[in-house]
């Protein structure tokens, strides 16, 4: 399996550098956990657009049946488009899922989506 890349970097480490600013930032303000309530700085661009979402866009997911994946910080929506093209939206969706679903490639369904997703009846609806 191929690792796909964004902007240079693998989004495997991207999401790696990302869980890494969020903890120590949660170090530092004292935070057990929980829902970041904005994008955390991070040292790589790619890591800020893990943590903050990436505006609805769709980027490339390490997976045997996810294509690519997106996140809208401010309405909370998580988009999944799976290898057979199917389109789903899900609302509301915490960042730290979204975190947690990129950080578990190359396994971010059944690592995340479905146990998180499906089993915990997050609202969806089927785009395409």
């Amino acid at each position: 399996m191929s690792n796909k890349v964004f902007g240079g970097v693998t989004l495997k480490w991207a999401g790696v550098l990302a869980l890494t600013g969020m903890l120590l930032a949660a170090c530092a303000t004292g935070s057990s956990g929980g829902d970041v309530q904005g994008p955390v700085p991070a040292a790589d661009t790619n890591a800020g657009t893990t943590t903050s979402g990436t505006g609805g866009e769709l980027i490339a997911i390490e997976s045997d049946n996810i294509a690519a994946a997106g996140y809208d910080l401010a309405s909370r929506t998580m988009l999944v488009e799976f290898e057979d093209g199917s389109l789903y939206e899900y609302e509301p969706v915490p960042v730290s899922v979204w975190i947690d679903f990129v950080a578990a490639q190359p396994h971010p369904w059944s690592r995340v989506g479905n146990p998180v997703l499906v089993e915990g009846r997050v609202p969806y609806r089927k785009l395409r």
